[in-house]
C-alpha cells in the first residue's frame, strides 16, 4: 500500500519515518463523478490568505471529502494527514506532520525527523520549534490539511499546535478538519480576521445540490417533490442523502419509500442501514458483518479474518457498489468502512453472531502480529478477551517503542491492559515503574517496584523473568529493580542508599553470563539532570577496570558511557576510543592491561561505580549542584557525551 519512502504498515519499523504508515499520509480518493461544491472550494481558496480554515461539523457532512476534492485541485502543494486514535503520543504526531509536509516540499524529513525521535525526546514546543526553523527558510506556498482532529485528546499536542499558530511561517497555511471545537486559539485568530470557518450549515446540501446529487452521481429520475422530501428529511446530511440513494436505488415506489422515510437523521441511519444490509445477498452481507470487527481492511487480511480467499475482488466490488467503504490509499490496498456505517455492522454482528465475534478477533490478531502490525494485533487480543497475548505483544516491542521515544503511546499500552496481568509479569511492572520515575512519581515507581519484586517472585522459570527485549533493558529483572531503586534514592538525595542498591545491581548482573544494559530504558532524561547523549562518545578511563569486579561478558551497547563517567568522576573524553567487537574480555584485570576489544556494559558500570558511597558524597557535598554532570558543576556544557 505504501510508497517510498515511507514503508507498507506490514513491516518492521526501526527508522525514524519507516514505520509511518502511507495511507494516513496520501489524499482520499473520490470518485471521478463527485458533485462538485463550487462554493465551498472557492470558500476553502479564499481561506489560503489566513493562518487558519476550519471545517467542523458533525460526522456524515463529506467534511473529508470536501478537502479531497479541494486539495486535488489546489493551486498549492497539499500535505495531507489523516489522524487516529493512536496518534495522540506527541511523538508520533509530530513525525506524521514532518512526514506529511515531506512529501509536499521535499527535504524536510531528513532536517527535522531526527531532532524528533531521539531518545530523550523533545517537548511539543521544542518539536514545532525544530519543524519552524526549517519552514522559515524562503519557498513555495504549501498547505497542512489535519483531518479527524477531533480524535486528539493530548494536551502537549494542542499546545503545540497552538505555537505553532502563533509563529506560523508566511507560506504556510493550515487547514484542521473534525467533529468539535479544537482546543485552540480560536477566538484570536477569529478577532484578527485569520480564520475561516466551514460549519455544518456550510456543508449541507441546497435543494439544488441534493437534486444534482441525486441525479448526476447516483442517476436516478426523480420527481422534484420526491427530491424535496429526501432533501428535507435528511436535512441536507450527506450520509442521509447517499442512504436515502442507495434504498431509493432498489425501491420501484419512491413515492411510498418516502412517505415511510421519517424521523431525525440518527433514526434515519439506522432506517436505511436496516433496509441496505436486508437488500445485499447473503454472501455480501456475511463478509460485511465478519470484516466489521477491523478498523482497516486489505485483502489479505479479511481472507485471514473471514477464512475466505477472494477478499480483494469482494472488497473492490463493495468500493464499486458504494457500500460505505472508503479507500486509504491509491492503490486498492486498505479501505475502511464509514464509521457509522462500521457502528451498525458490529452491533448486528453481535446480535447475530455472538459467539464468532472472538473468533474474529483471534484471527485478525495472529495476523496483525505477524505482519507486525503491533497496536492493532494489542486492540484484537484484547477483544478477543486474551490480555496475556497483548501483554506478550507489549514486551516483545518494547525496546522499539522506547527507541522512538514514544512514552506516550507505551503508557497508553500498558493502561490498557489489565491490572494483575501487567503486575503478573516483572517487565511490564517494570517499565511500568520506570515511567513513573519519568514522570517525577517515586512513591507510585516504589508501589510498582514492590509488585515487580513479587512478579521474580512468582515466577518459577528464571528465564521468564527476564525482559524479553533484545539490547533494550536489563537482562536480568532483580537487576533492573536495584537499579531503578538506585536511580530513585539519587532522586530523593540519599548517596548511601543510592550505592546500596548499585551493589545490589552488581551482585544480580555478575550472577549471569553477561549484564546486558541498552539506551531505551536507562538513557531517558530522568529527573537528575544527567546528561545523554546517544551517540558512541569514548568510554570511560581505563585505570578503573581493574575494580570493576567479577568476570562480565559486555556486549555492544548504543547507551554512551558518559552515564559512567558521571557517577564515578572520570571525564569521558579522558580515554581513548574502543572499537566494539563480537569478542568478550577474558577478565577485568586483562582489560586493564591492553586496549579492550570492546565497549563495557554501561548500566554495569553505573552501578558499579555507585558502590562507592564516600566518594559519592564527598562529590555530592562539593558540587553546587549535586547531581549535576562533573563538567556542568565546573562551569562546562556537556555536548555529545564530553565535557
Amino acid at each position: 500500500m505504501a510508497q517510498s519512502p515511507i514503508s507498507p504498515p506490514d513491516q518492521a519499523a526501526t527508522g525514524p519515518r519507516d514505520d509511518l504508515l502511507a495511507s494516513k499520509l496520501t489524499i482520499p480518493r473520490i470518485r471521478p463523478d463527485r458533485l462538485a461544491r463550487s462554493r465551498l472550494l472557492e470558500r476553502l481558496d479564499q481561506g489560503m490568505a489566513r493562518e487558519l480554515v476550519l471545517v467542523c461539523t458533525p460526522a456524515g457532512f463529506g467534511k473529508t471529502t470536501l478537502l479531497a476534492d479541494w486539495a486535488t485541485r489546489a493551486n498549492l502543494p497539499v500535505a495531507w494527514l489523516s489522524l487516529d486514535p493512536l496518534d495522540n503520543d506527541p511523538a508520533r504526531f509530530w513525525r506524521y506532520v514532518v512526514a506529511a509536509l515531506d512529501r509536499a516540499c521535499g527535504g524536510l524529513a531528513e532536517q527535522v525527523l531526527p531532532q524528533l525521535t531521539g531518545p530523550g525526546g523533545l517537548s511539543s514546543q521544542g518539536m514545532v520549534t525544530a519543524l519552524l526553523s526549517q519552514l522559515e527558510a524562503p519557498g513555495a506556498e504549501l498547505a497542512l490539511v489535519v483531518d479527524d482532529y477531533h480524535l486528539l485528546n493530548a494536551g502537549p499536542i494542542h499546545d503545540g499546535v497552538a505555537f505553532l499558530l502563533r509563529h506560523l511561517p508566511p507560506r504556510l497555511h493550515l487547514v484542521i478538519a473534525g467533529r468539535s471545537d479544537p482546543p485552540l486559539p480560536l477566538a484570536r485568530l477569529r478577532a484578527a480576521g485569520q480564520l475561516v470557518e466551514l460549519r455544518a450549515a456550510d456543508l449541507r446540501f441546497t435543494h439544488e445540490e441534493a437534486a444534482a446529487f441525486l441525479r448526476q452521481v447516483w442517476r436516478l429520475d426523480l420527481s422534484p417533490q420526491v427530491v424535496a422530501a429526501v432533501e428535507a428529511r435528511t436535512e441536507g446530511w450527506a450520509v442521509g442523502l447517499q442512504l436515502a440513494a442507495l434504498s431509493l436505488r432498489e425501491r420501484p415506489d419512491p413515492e411510498a419509500f418516502v412517505e415511510e422515510f421519517t424521523g431525525s437523521h440518527r433514526y434515519v441511519l439506522d432506517y436505511l442501514s436496516e433496509e441496505l444490509l436486508e437488500r445485499q445477498p447473503e454472501q455480501v452481507r456475511e463478509f460485511l458483518l465478519e470484516s466489521s470487527v477491523l478498523e482497516r481492511l486489505c485483502g489479505p487480511l479479511c481472507d485471514a479474518v473471514t477464512g475466505r480467499t477472494d477478499s480483494q475482488q469482494l472488497l473492490e466490488r463493495i468500493e464499486r457498489a458504494n457500500l460505505f467503504l472508503l479507500p486509504l490509499d491509491e492503490v486498492r490496498g486498505w479501505w475502511r468502512y464509514h464509521h457509522l456505517f462500521a457502528d451498525l455492522l458490529r452491533v448486528r454482528l453481535a446480535q447475530q453472531q455472538p459467539e464468532r465475534v472472538v473468533e474474529l478477533h483471534r484471527a485478525a490478531a495472529a495476523w496483525c502480529e505477524t505482519h507486525r502490525l503491533v497496536d492493532d494485533a494489542i486492540r484484537h487480543a484484547l477483544a478477543a478477551g486474551d490480555p496475556a497475548w497483548a501483554a506478550r505483544l507489549v514486551e516483545r516491542h518494547l525496546d522499539q517503542t522506547l527507541r522512538r521515544g514514544e512514552r506516550v503511546m507505551l503508557r497508553r499500552r500498558l493502561e490498557a491492559l489489565p491490572a494483575e496481568v501487567v503486575r503478573s509479569r516483572p517487565g511490564l511492572v517494570l517499565t511500568q515503574a520506570m515511567l513513573e520515575v519519568h514522570r517525577g512519581r517515586p512513591d507510585e515507581a516504589e508501589r510498582l517496584l514492590r509488585h515487580a519484586d513479587r512478579a521474580v517472585d512468582r515466577q518459577p522459570d528464571p528465564e521468564h523473568a527476564k525482559l524479553p527485549t533484545e539490547g533494550g533493558m536489563v537482562s536480568r529483572v532483580p537487576a533492573a529493580t536495584a537499579l531503578v531503586r538506585a536511580q530513585l534514592a539519587a532522586v530523593r538525595g540519599d548517596p548511601e542508599q543510592t550505592a546500596r542498591f548499585a551493589r545490589s545491581a552488581v551482585a544480580h548482573l555478575s550472577e549471569g553470563r553477561s549484564g546486558r544494559a541498552c539506551g531505551p530504558a536507562t538513557c531517558w532524561p530522568w529527573p537528575t539532570g544527567w546528561p545523554v547523549a546517544w551517540s558512541r562518545p569514548s568510554p570511560p578511563s581505563r585505570r578503573c577496570w581493574p575494580r570493576a569486579g567479577p568476570r562480565l561478558s559486555p556486549t555492544r551497547c548504543s547507551l554512551p558511557a558518559c552515564i559512567w563517567a558521571r557517577c564515578s568522576g572520570h571525564g569521558v573524553g579522558s580515554a581513548p576510543r574502543w572499537r566494539p567487537t563480537r569478542r568478550a574480555w577474558s577478565s577485568p584485570h586483562r582489560a586493564a592491561s591492553r586496549r579492550p576489544s570492546t565497549r563495557p556494559t554501561p548500566t554495569w558500570a553505573w552501578a558499579r561505580c555507585c558502590t562507592s558511597a564516600t566518594s559519592w558524597t564527598r562529590r555530592a557535598s562539593t558540587s553546587p549542584r549535586p547531581w549535576c554532570c562533573p563538567g556542568r558543576s565546573a562551569g562546562r556544557s556537556c555536548q555529545a557525551g564530553r565535557w
